[in-house]
Formats: C-alpha cells, structure tokens, sequence
C-alpha cells in the first residue's frame, strides 16, 4: 500500500471513530462502545461518570470501562468478565449493579449486551428505585406485624385462591393443620387435608360432602360459623380484592356460643367485623408521591359525598405538605360517579387551585362521562387524559418543563 492509501485509510478510521463517538453523545444513557478487536469508546456522559472528560485511548476492554465507573472489586471484575464471555447475540442483555465508584451513596445499573460486532454496556441510576423499595420494604415488615398482632386470625389469597400470608393467631386457631399454611399452596388442598385429620367437626364421617360444602361458601364469600374438632366455634369473614384474591378474617367466637345472653355483643361485633372486611375489600385510597411535586391519587370502589370529602381532605394536606404542582386523580375504580362525587371533584380542583397545584383527571370512563354531561357538570377547567398512564406521563413532563425554566432563568 503507497503512503498516501495508507493515510487515506487512517483518516477513513479516525472519521468513523468520530461519528461513532458523535452517535453516542446523543444517546440518553451513558454508553460505552466496544467493536470487536476495537477500543472502547464512551460517550459524554459515561465520562461524567468516571470524571473524565475526555476519551480513554488505551481500553480495549469493555470490563474496564465498566470498573471506571462501578466500584467494583478484583472479584467482582474477574466475575463481570466471565458473565460476558458467556454472553451471545441471542442472549437477555447482562445486568449488573453496583454503587457508583466516585460516589458509593448512588448505585447504578450497567445492562451489557452483545451484537455480531461488538459490546454495548449502558449505564442507569437506581438510587432513588433502591430507596423506594428499602421503604416499601420496611412498610411491608410494619402491616406484617401490625397483622401479627390482631386478635383474629387473618388470611390471604391470591387470584388463583393459593395462600399468600396468615398472621400468627390463624395458625393458633388452626394448629391441626398449621403446618401446611405455606404460601402457594390451594386453599382447596388446606381444607381438604384438614378435614382429613380431624380438624373440623361437621366433617368427621363426611369428608367429601363437607369440603364440597366449605368451598361452594368460600366461592360465594358466604359468612360461616366453624365448629372445630375442639370444641371451638370460628366465625369467617370474606371479601374479595381489587385484584381478585381474597382477604378473610377468622374470629373465635366460642364463648359467644356457649352463653345466649352474649348473643346481643356477638351481633355488634359481626357487624364491626363485616365492616371491617369491606374496607379492606374496598381499600382506602393511597396517596402517592410519583415525583417531586407530583401527586397521585387511585380513587377505588364506592364513593360517597363523606369518603370523598374525606378523601379531598387528605389530599389538601398532602398537596401542603409536599408543596405538589400537580395532582393526578384517577377514577378508574369508581363504578358510580353522581352529582354530589362529582361537585366534590369540582371544589377539589378550585380549593388545589388556591393551593397553587393542578388537577389532572384520568380514566373517566364513557358511561362515567355520559352521567356527567346529563349532570350538567362543567369539567371544562379541569386537565383530563384517557388513563393513568397518560395522565402520569402529562405531569411529569409538566414538572419538567418548569424545572427547565427555572433553570433558564
């Protein structure tokens, strides 16, 4: 090859290289670009992350790309390295997570994945998903225990009736069949094998007849009065859940039995109890903090003009204490929106008004808006978006843009 070939062949590369380098600074993520026999090419962003600001020229190895920014270990890259020689173009993209080497309060995730001519490695921060699932999980371990410590015997089924969890005082109630109380297993298969070892009176000589029985009330949610082998009475109580599964409560209710003048207590507590059990059926509504100054509020079940203004109430407060620009309503999970919901809706959306915030109403069904339009309800200064998705995604670029020209200025 003469010398001007070869010059011309090197000026071909180094084109390439730029271009390539110019496509991944437009890429969102921070990249990291490995061709095969090649070096690695990182663009702005993922050199903001290792606190370099200009383009490595010695990597040749998509590991140590990734080592710049991820306080990773010998181990942990000796690891890295054998995960991605295993790696094929047909295979799931590698994830890998570690707090971030300049700063090991934040963590990131680096998803690798393989072509037929190179390694790709982009980088993400999941600080803030990490945190929220540290709380959830610390919320989760609060109602287990706030479960644990009821009197009755609590039980919960997912939406293919399999057991999810049971407090403490449900396995002391059924201490027969306690040790098959394991989450996954039918709520069918825990009847029938209790049965079988005795455990509830009325079956003893009829098995069959009895769980046939028992599963036709479950199926309903009927109540039932349990005569255990023991002696004991146990009072059940079922709802099913938004998702389909079903929440049940167990009440032993042996003394009530054994003494008449107790009847008029036991009348009161069912009924405190089948309240009890609705409201966990229609669960209250949560409010969530999507983001920054974003709000969401999930409306579920039956309302009436006393949950709403308890509702509105509690978002009012909220909105105060969060200092919340926008606030996303969804009414997805109302059956029935009549006139008195639907001025509360209204006052709602003036009183976040004088509050500085926004209403957004999402998943206004078409039954839902044509009640309001014979209502003569005005929602014509209201922000509405089909659902909760577009809802959501309306604020959140709303958030944006306003955070930009705050910064602008």
């Amino acid at each position: 090859m003469s010398y001007n070939a070869l010059q011309v062949s090197v000026l071909d590369g180094s084109q390439h290289a730029y271009e390539r380098r110019t496509m991944l600074d437009v890429l969102p993520l921070p990249t990291a670009y490995a061709p095969e026999g090649g070096l690695v090419q990182c663009n702005r962003l993922w050199l903001e992350l290792c606190d370099g600001s200009e383009q490595p020229t010695d990597l040749t190895d998509l590991i140590d790309a990734c080592a710049q920014i991820l306080a990773w270990d010998e181990q942990a890259i000796r690891a890295a390295r054998q995960w991605v020689a295993l790696l094929s173009p047909a295979d799931p993209p590698l994830q890998l997570a570690a707090p971030l080497r300049r700063d090991q309060s934040r963590h990131m995730l680096v998803v690798i994945r393989r072509s037929e001519t190179a390694l790709t490695a982009q980088a993400m921060e999941v600080t803030s998903l990490l945190t929220a699932q540290r709380v959830a999980q610390q919320q989760l371990e609060v109602i287990m225990s706030a479960l644990d410590s009821l009197e009755e015997g609590f039980l919960l089924l997912d939406a293919d009736d399999r057991i999810v969890f049971c407090n403490r005082r449900y396995r002391e109630l059924y201490s027969v069949s306690a040790d098959l109380v394991t989450p996954g297993r039918p709520f069918a298969e825990l009847i029938r094998i209790g049965a079988e070892r005795g455990q509830y009176a009325e079956a003893i000589g009829r098995v069959d007849e009895w769980v046939a029985e028992r599963l036709q009330k479950h199926a309903e949610l009927a109540p039932v009065e349990q005569h255990l082998a023991d002696g004991r009475w146990i009072r059940i109580v079922e709802r099913r859940t938004p998702d389909g599964g079903t929440v049940g409560l167990r009440i032993d209710i042996t003394e009530l039995k054994k003494a008449e003048e107790l009847r008029r207590q036991l009348a009161v507590r069912e009924e405190i109890i089948a309240a009890q059990a609705a409201l966990l059926a229609e669960l209250s509504t949560p409010l969530l903090e999507v983001e920054s100054r974003v709000l969401l509020a999930p409306m579920v079940g039956a309302f009436d003009s006393s949950r709403a203004a308890t509702l509105i109430e509690s978002l009012l407060q909220k909105v105060q204490q969060r200092q919340a620009r926008l606030v996303v309503l969804d009414v997805t999970g109302v059956p029935v929106i009549d006139t008195q919901v639907a001025h509360a809706i209204l006052q709602c959306a003036v009183s976040l008004r004088l509050l500085g915030a926004q209403l957004i109403i999402t998943g206004i069904r078409p039954d839902v808006a044509q009640t309001l339009v014979a209502l003569g309800v005005d929602l014509s200064t209201i922000i509405t978006r089909a659902d909760l998705r577009d809802g959501i995604q309306y604020a959140l670029r709303r958030i944006r843009q306003e955070a930009e020209k705050r910064s602008e200025r």
